[in-house]
């Protein structure tokens, strides 16, 4: 009987195995491989395609596209199903050999959306869009791991990152040499909508997704940014998350690392009939690089995209954040650094927020020629940040000032020494022997709905495409400070500042773009109309005079048109492109009711007094040419630049231009990829280097800056630059001092560092007679970064270098360091990262094994002085290593 038993397991185990190799005979019949890629119309490997056959079998497509399907000889009907796509039926005739169908196209249909419609190119720009651009595809990024995104976006040619505490929730970024502080000079999407808590009022960025929701980012900076606004003067940022997938899978990722990194993220996608949706949930921590800077993120999100019918499509996406930081607006000095880069005292300091997003878009499309999209965008956000008031020493003197009981809790890292006169240490300010800390409690709203028209159409030989959009918008914002002088951990207070701002925006635009042949000739015209408010409630509180609503607000309102044009030919494999557009920056809160007389901003002396001042605008050119240098070897793109910005006001933290600045930015910009064992090749190995070439001049202006010496801690030799700065060019450098009535006086060269110890203010005199070679701050002129990829098989290596020249941290161009840290020039530095991916099955489930390390030199730097004389030196190139795994149910 066990013999019959082993006989029968035996021929079973030998029918398994004969099924299971190719081309052997199955009773009677050979067995052979059906394969292929499957491709959108772009050519972009589409995975996870649902491919099923006449004889109920199914599979779904890796990650390159690919798949591979054992069938006998005859007739075998296959069907392809993307969402968004539409099906595809190929009937194949399986003889005596194996078949391979090469690549298979999928139509996108009409009714599928921009915003959700991802790109699996190996290309670092997207072909499809005009003018610059550059992207980081999904393959990219799950190679990367990247901690967040300003670790992505650091890689792109023409994107300065500035380094902050925390892991990017707070991101800063400059494009083309903007001013990089809380990005708000850079348009931020996510999934084409906006993620400032203000775009007009207060652009900062507060809130920014985590790195694990994202699929894949766009960065634009040509004329077609004129599709968004406002901020689009010098680029904009896209981020993507994942389309609902067509194959139901649940997944769960889960990483850690040094310093408490820790993320876990949990989601279930599908497809069903037509209707894919979302679920998913993420949260990571992190203790922070230096102390008392740890981070709590929660995410939560849901989406859903329906083919309604053959012509309309619905997409609904809700999303929400939710932070708990020890997050610290002020950092340490140059001597704190110098003895130990991750001292910080401000254990107290506390960042709260949560973001409500949500999207809705419809789209119809009417006929083969035309389609209408409606969008409504909402969000709601709101934070509470209490920050410790705090005060610059001298290292002598802090155990004096904070008491022995403080000192040996938070300062015990300063040795008794010999302390200089130029070592500085920022401590909590004490009064009668009390620290004190001030909340600033922002909340925001903001809603629109936009609709788009798009209409195609053949006119002789000249085919166009005509898209049209209007938008109306509204955001309101709340801002108040709060003071307790009792404790550090004090969580609530007496309200010092209590404003309320109201915006409304009418906007829209038109673009056409005309193709003969090989030449597209696209032009846009943008227009944007703007109503904003602002109510001092505190001071009006106070006011008994007050007789109608019309007494509450101050009003700006403001006109902005921007006319767009860009050019491109197509030649060979190469695309020349060039274009030229008007951009423009929002007035912020921070300028948007000042008055400009006799060419001075001032601001107005009543309530109702209507102000005037206009956006910050520029002329933007550039041209450039990409493609295929080598076919399926290599592909770059490159392109030469020119910004030159009028009006210009907002120039750094306490630094502003009250007579209005012109600034010119030029540059260059080139990315390649070389792929030396391009796909097809078990080994596979490409190389991306990324260069960038940047020179600022600002041309004419008057910047006043109130804080150089009322606030900055200067050391002698900053004392000294700043002298021979003045006595070198008196006509460029204007000082102030108090005189006895209480008044500015203007000091006259040549002046002494004995002066210093009475200014007032400086003003910085640009153009004819003045500064002439005056650079903008943040922007280094040369950037490289250069991506080393190699894979075989299920293993991939990668290898990432980046240098970021040296930059000036303030228009003031100092050289120097002062004792803050919130002066000097950044000096140049280098990171070096590592990444390591192993992909495999085991019954079914695909599991992902990943091990990354950032900043393998751990050399430390300063990588920014963000906030000035408020915060000093935001250190940088800390050794960080994560692993973690991918699991796909």
């Amino acid at each position: 009987m066990k013999r019959e038993v082993l006989k029968k397991i035996s021929c079973v185990v030998i029918i398994i195995a004969i099924i299971t190799t190719n081309n052997l005979t199955l009773f009677g019949q050979k067995s052979h491989i059906i394969s292929g890629i499957v491709v959108s119309d772009n050519l972009d490997v589409l995975p996870g395609v649902l491919m099923t056959t006449d004889k109920a079998e199914h599979q779904y497509t890796d990650m390159e596209g690919r798949f591979k399907l054992l069938a006998t000889p005859g007739s075998i009907v296959l069907s392809f199903q993307y969402l968004g796509c539409e099906d595809v039926n190929i009937q194949v005739n399986v003889e005596n050999r194996d078949v391979d169908l090469g690549k298979i196209q999928l139509q996108e249909k009409a009714i599928i959306l921009k915003e959700i419609n991802i790109s699996t190119t190996p290309l670092p720009y997207k072909t499809s869009v005009e003018g610059t651009n550059y992207y980081i595809s999904p393959l990219q990024l799950k190679k990367i791991q990247p901690i967040s995104t300003e670790e992505v976006l650091k890689m792109l040619p023409g994107v300065n990152v500035l380094g902050d505490m925390g892991i990017s929730n707070r991101i800063n970024v400059s494009i083309r040499g903007s001013w990089g502080r809380r990005s708000e000079k850079v348009l931020l999407l996510e999934d084409g909508s906006p993620i400032a808590p203000a775009p007009y009022t207060a652009p900062g960025i507060y809130y920014n997704p985590i790195s694990d929701r994202i699929d894949a980012i766009e960065v634009y900076t040509g004329a077609d940014i004129l599709r968004y606004g406002p901020n689009n003067m010098f680029g904009i940022i896209n981020y993507i998350t994942p389309k609902p997938s067509q194959q139901p899978a649940l997944r769960a990722k889960i990483s850690g690392g040094q310093r408490g990194f820790f993320t876990g993220l949990l989601s279930y996608s599908g497809t069903w009939k037509k209707v894919g949706s979302q679920i998913e949930a993420v949260y990571k921590r992190f203790d922070g690089f230096t102390k008392h800077s740890s981070v709590n993120m929660l995410n939560l999100n849901a989406k859903i995209f329906a083919e309604l019918a053959e012509n309309q499509s619905l997409y609904f996406k809700i999303s929400g954040q939710f932070e708990d930081n020890q997050a610290s607006l002020s950092s340490i000095t140059p001597y704190t650094f110098s003895v130990d880069p991750v001292e910080n005292p401000f254990d107290a300091d506390r960042f709260t927020m949560h973001r409500y997003g949500l999207d809705i878009i419809h789209k119809w499309v009417p006929d083969a020629t035309s389609y209408l999209t409606t969008k409504i965008f909402a969000s709601d956000f709101a934070r509470d940040w209490w920050r410790q008031n705090n005060v610059v020493l001298k290292a002598k003197d802090v155990r004096a000032y904070v008491g022995e009981d403080v000192f040996s809790q938070r300062y015990a890292y300063l040795k008794e020494g010999a302390f200089t006169d130029n070592d500085f240490v920022r401590v909590g300010g004490t009064r009668n022997s009390r620290e004190s800390t001030t909340d600033s409690r922002w909340h925001f709203t903001v809603n629109s709905i936009e609709e788009t028209y798009s209409k195609t159409w053949q006119y002789s030989k000249v085919r166009h495409k005509v898209e049209a959009q209007i938008k109306l918008y509204e955001e309101t914002y709340k801002d108040q400070v709060l003071a307790a002088d009792s404790s550090r951990w004090a969580r609530s207070g007496r309200i010092t500042t209590d404003l309320a701002y109201n915006l409304y925006a009418f906007s829209g635009y038109i673009r056409n773009q005309f193709t003969l042949k090989n030449l597209d000739i696209t032009p846009i015209i943008r227009l944007e109309k703007v109503w904003m408010y602002r109510e001092d409630r505190l001071a009006l509180s106070r006011d008994p005079y007050i007789a109608t609503d019309k007494d509450l607000a101050r009003v700006n309102q403001y006109l902005i048109f921007q006319p767009g044009l860009s050019i491109s030919y197509k030649w060979r494999t190469m695309n020349i492109f060039t274009s030229v557009y008007k951009g423009y920056i929002a007035p912020s809160k921070y300028f948007a009711f000042l008055v400009e007389r006799d060419g001075i901003l001032v601001n107005p002396l009543t309530p109702q007094e209507l102000s005037n001042i206009r956006p910050e605008e520029s002329t933007n050119t550039e041209l450039g040419i990409r493609g295929n240098i080598i076919d399926q070897k290599l592909s770059g793109q490159f392109a030469l630049f020119n910004n030159r910005i009028s009006n210009f006001y907002l120039a750094g933290w306490n630094e502003f231009f009250d007579k209005l600045g012109v600034v010119n930015i030029s540059g260059l910009e080139a990315t390649f990829q070389w792929d030396i064992m391009p796909m097809g090749n078990k080994h596979k190995l490409s190389i991306q280097p990324n260069f960038t070439f940047l020179n600022t001049k600002v041309i004419e202006g008057e910047l006043v800056d109130r804080h150089l010496f009322t606030q900055i801690k200067h050391t002698t030799t900053t004392k000294q630059e700043f002298v021979e700065k003045v006595n070198s060019n008196p006509e460029g450098h204007r000082v102030y001092v108090k005189n006895s009535s209480g008044n500015d006086q203007l000091l006259t060269a040549p002046i002494k560092v004995s002066d210093l110890d009475f200014v007032s203010k400086t003003v910085y005199v640009y153009g004819e007679g003045g500064i002439r070679n005056g650079q903008a701050p943040y922007a280094p002129r040369t950037a490289v970064n250069v991506n080393i990829q190699y894979s075989y098989k299920q293993l991939a290596v990668g290898l990432g270098y980046n240098r970021v020249g040296d930059q000036y941290a303030e228009f003031a161009n100092f050289v120097n360091e002062s004792g803050d840290g919130g002066l000097g020039r950044i000096k140049a530095f280098n990171t070096f990262d590592m990444n390591l991916n192993y992909d495999f099955s085991i019954k079914g489930m695909r599991f992902s094994f990943f091990t990354v390390a950032k900043n393998l030199s751990n050399n430390v730097f300063v990588a920014s002085r963000l906030n000035r004389g408020q915060s000093g030196i935001m250190p940088g190139g800390f050794r960080q290593v994560n692993a973690g795994v991918n699991i796909l149910l």
